[in-house]
């Protein structure tokens, strides 16, 4: 397992933490450094001893977890059934496609390459999420993304191949930059690759113009303090874009050509192509030709900063929460025969304390309400179960004029208390979202009612300005992934 992979499972657990879940690594072949960084990540670490069969260990694991993610380009379709069997939801992250059946609860590819096409198999559209939209980016990428000036020939470059640089690309780099007095360099040494001090020692006549770093666990300090980058077009193509930051990309793997060419196409970044055929001059060559090129640099930094926003971990792990809370909640669309349990709960106590309209409501008022929503194509009100049919809540959204949706939600008095309300909410979102893609969903909360501060929390809403309702003030909360 490569150390990008590792990257973006790492990020893909940061985001299932930040929504109140707990995390296990299993790993046959990592790297110590790697799992140093995990474990103080509050990952547990667990490894498969030589020769241990992998898929009856994971399968094991996989029994007592709501989901597992697999990342790796060998496991094979038995491996997933078996592994599946157990009774675990399973993400599959992929890059590059297969034509069998799909074993897997949801695939991930997060590659501007990706497509339908690769997945024959797959035959329903919901279980494929694609594209730097849903790119595992580290929680460091979520910062506001800084704003970077054009006006003259760039002058720091960040460097950085990847975790091994199996090829040995890094060396090359630093003779193309020593060949580029006018540049300043930090090259980034990863964690798996044994030729640091080498690498040191060949930058040293530069005296300090290129700094070799290692042990770099935060990249975004040195991507928003470069002007320009050079480094692999794997993964970490995405952390750029996430950053706004201009690129000079090669290919030093297989599965890394397509993305590189697809990403030059589409005028997002410059490919030099295969490692191989890009010798020391020739990049020293393009680093100055693109240096000097504020105009371009501007373009690529505009255009990249369309293909990832940083919140891509956030948005998977809201379709894998909102997977699990389907298994325990059904929504079905409310009709005028619920008008009665709705009052009811409406006119309970609590529900009332959380409302920004006092007092009870009216049996012929709530009549009038229920079938003005029921006909309003800008409301959304679902009624919500459990899959015996056992009444748990109503949910609803309002579609304002800005194109902002308030969520609203009651939960029935008998199911209060069982930690329903975030499940919920994610699960009325996920069905809002199916219909209304990339709006944003808002929620109005007094500021006292704590418990459903904390709910919305939990489901990924975070603080925004607080608003007035009715005459009150109201906590305002926004789900920031749309």
């Amino acid at each position: 397992m490569g150390t990008g992979h590792v990257m973006r499972c790492l990020a893909l657990a940061q985001g299932w933490q930040d929504l109140g879940g707990c995390v296990d690594l299993l790993s046959a072949e990592l790297p110590e450094a790697l799992a140093d960084r995990c474990r103080g990540e509050g990952i547990g670490v667990q490894r498969l001893a030589p020769g241990e069969p992998d898929a009856e260990r994971t399968a094991a694991l996989a029994a007592q977890a709501d989901w597992l993610v697999v990342d790796g380009y060998h496991f094979e379709a038995s491996y997933l059934r078996r592994v599946a069997g157990a009774g675990s939801r399973v993400l599959q992250i992929d890059d590059l496609g297969f034509a069998g059946g799909c074993e897997a609860t949801l695939i991930l590819n997060q590659n501007l390459t990706a497509s339908p096409l690769l997945y024959p198999g797959v035959t329903e559209p919901e279980q494929l999420l694609f594209g730097g939209r849903h790119a595992l980016l580290r929680r460091e990428f979520r910062a506001p993304r800084p704003e970077r000036s054009f006006d003259g020939p760039a002058r720091r470059v960040l460097v950085s191949f990847g975790g091994s640089d199996p090829c040995d690309f890094t060396r090359r780099a630093i003779e193309a930059l020593l060949q580029c007095p006018e540049l300043q360099a930090r090259v980034v040494v990863g964690a798996a690759n044994p030729r640091l001090e080498v690498l040191r020692a060949f930058a040293a006549p530069a005296a300090g113009r290129l700094e070799v770093l290692s042990a770099v666990c935060e990249m975004v300090p040195q991507m928003d303090w470069a002007d320009l980058a050079l480094g692999a077009g794997g993964s970490s193509v995405l952390e750029l874009a996430a950053r706004g930051l201009p690129a000079l990309i090669v290919a030093i793997a297989d599965n890394q050509t397509a993305i590189s060419t697809a990403l030059h196409e589409r005028g997002l970044m410059r490919s030099l192509g295969w490692h191989e055929k890009v010798d020391a001059a020739t990049l020293a060559g393009a680093l100055r030709e693109i240096a000097a090129d504020a105009s371009a640099r501007a373009r690529f930094s505009a255009a990249a900063l369309e293909l990832a926003d940083g919140r891509g971990a956030l948005r998977v792990v809201a379709e894998m929460l909102a997977r699990t809370a389907l298994d325990r909640l059904r929504l079905r669309p409310a009709t005028e025969e619920d008008a009665r349990l709705l009052l009811d709960w409406a006119n309970d106590p609590v529900a009332r304390a959380a409302s920004f309209q006092g007092g009870a409501i009216a049996w012929e008022d709530h009549v009038a309400w229920l079938g003005r929503r029921l006909a309003d194509p800008d409301c959304l009100l679902r009624q919500v179960e459990t899959p015996g049919g056992e009444p748990v809540g109503v949910v609803r959204f309002d579609l304002g004029a800005d194109g902002v949706a308030t969520i609203s939600l009651n939960l029935a008095p008998e199911q209060r208390g069982r930690g329903l309300a975030a499940p919920l909410i994610l699960a009325a979102c996920h069905e809002w979202r199916r219909m209304h893609p990339g709006t944003t969903v808002r929620a109005l909360i007094k500021p006292g009612n704590e418990a459903s501060q904390k709910a919305f929390a939990r489901a990924g809403f975070e603080p925004a300005e607080d608003v007035v309702v009715a005459g009150q003030a109201a906590r305002c909360m926004i789900q920031r992934w749309a």
